[in-house]
Formats: structure tokens, C-alpha cells, sequence
């Protein structure tokens, strides 16, 4: 059985050619929604992320094409997810593509963490236990992937585990239900963290 995941193929040029990589299941284009860089992600989701980990001749071959600005690649292995809200929800274990794809224009939240490494336990309680059912109370929420890092390829900052979550265009970011998820285990977490989160707001231009 393989190990599913997804790659982020990031990059200050727009790519308008699909990788020709194994085991592919969907392919989401975005856009840079935050001014930061770099400006394009294109999001894999691969049911076995095992031969892109194990080499990196693909990626090496991405990064030639004299047409692109240089290349990063990020390779995550699927932890677990929502797809329905609630405080209640246990995270789902078995679905890594998104059931619904998302819509053009809307927006993927993508959290970067690194806690310390006698803090992952607690990361991980905070995360599925409160933090990811809070985030589901946010308007315009509508779906949640958690992922750990397994590869990174080129010159990008990275952390070792990321939370991605889907919301519509117009979505309640930065509302009253959005700081409600500020909590005073989510200040714990923050202190235990090893460096400081990335976070990266990216809007949906193809599916």
C-alpha cells in the first residue's frame, strides 16, 4: 500500500504544463492571495508519494526547463482530515483528495508548523482535538487536510507539519469565529514551537 500525500510545486512563473509523475489524482492551480512569494503553487494530490521521495530525478528534470524560474518542491505525507463540521468530528484517516473539489476563486489557508520535538504529542492533541474543529465554525469553511513533511527539493523554507483548510472566496478569515480558535492551548502551542509558522493564503485559479 502506498503512502498518500500531496507536492506543492512552488514557483515565481506560472506553469501551464502538468508533471509527469505517478500516481496523480488531482491537481489544483493557485495563485499567491497574500503579496508573498513564491507566487504559484501547484498542488498534487498522489496516492503513493514514494517514488518522488525516494528520487528526485522528476523534480531535477522540472527545475532544467529553461522556459521556468527555479523550482521548489515540497512532499507531504497525509495525516488526516475533515470534510464535515463540527467541535465533535473526529479528523477522517482515509480520504486525501478533497471529495468536492474547490472552487475557482476560493481561498487554501496553508499553515506551516514546526513544534519542538518533545511537544509534537501535544501539537498533534491541540490540532485534532480542538484547533481543527474550531476552524470548521469559520464562515466559509468547508474542508481540512494535515500533512507531515517527508521531502523538500530546492531553495524554500519548510516546516515539518502543515494544515491546509478550504474556504469560499467570501469566507469570515480574521472574523469573531476565526479568533475564537485563539485559545490558551493554542498559546501553549505557539510557545513550544521550535521557529515561528509560515503561513501562506493562496486562491484557486484551476481544478
Amino acid at each position: 500500500m502506498g503512502t498518500p500525500g500531496v507536492l506543492m510545486r512552488l514557483s515565481n512563473n506560472a506553469s501551464s504544463s502538468k508533471l509527469t509523475i505517478p500516481g496523480i489524482e488531482a491537481v489544483y492551480t493557485l495563485n499567491a492571495n497574500d503579496g508573498s512569494t513564491p507566487s504559484y503553487n501547484s498542488l498534487y494530490f498522489l496516492n503513493d508519494i514514494a517514488p518522488i521521495v525516494n528520487s528526485r530525478s522528476a523534480y531535477d528534470a522540472d527545475n532544467k526547463n529553461p522556459s521556468a524560474s527555479e523550482v521548489s518542491w515540497i512532499i507531504c505525507s497525509f495525516i488526516n482530515g475533515r470534510d464535515t463540521a463540527g467541535l465533535s468530528q473526529e479528523p477522517q484517516m482515509r480520504v486525501n483528495v478533497l471529495p468536492n473539489p474547490p472552487a475557482i476563486g476560493s481561498i487554501l489557508v496553508i499553515n506551516g508548523s514546526t513544534p519542538r520535538a518533545d511537544k509534537e504529542d501535544d501539537y498533534h492533541a491541540w490540532y485534532d482535538q480542538e484547533h481543527g474543529g474550531k476552524l470548521t465554525k469559520v464562515p466559509g469553511w468547508n474542508a481540512a487536510r494535515r500533512y507531515a513533511l517527508a521531502a523538500v527539493y530546492g531553495d524554500v523554507e519548510v516546516a515539518n507539519f502543515y494544515g491546509f483548510n478550504f474556504y469560499d472566496e467570501e469566507n469570515g478569515l480574521g472574523g469573531p469565529e476565526w479568533k475564537a480558535g485563539v485559545t490558551d492551548w493554542t498559546l501553549r502551542i505557539r510557545s513550544n514551537a521550535a521557529k515561528p509558522n509560515i503561513r501562506r493564503v493562496w486562491k484557486v485559479e484551476s481544478v
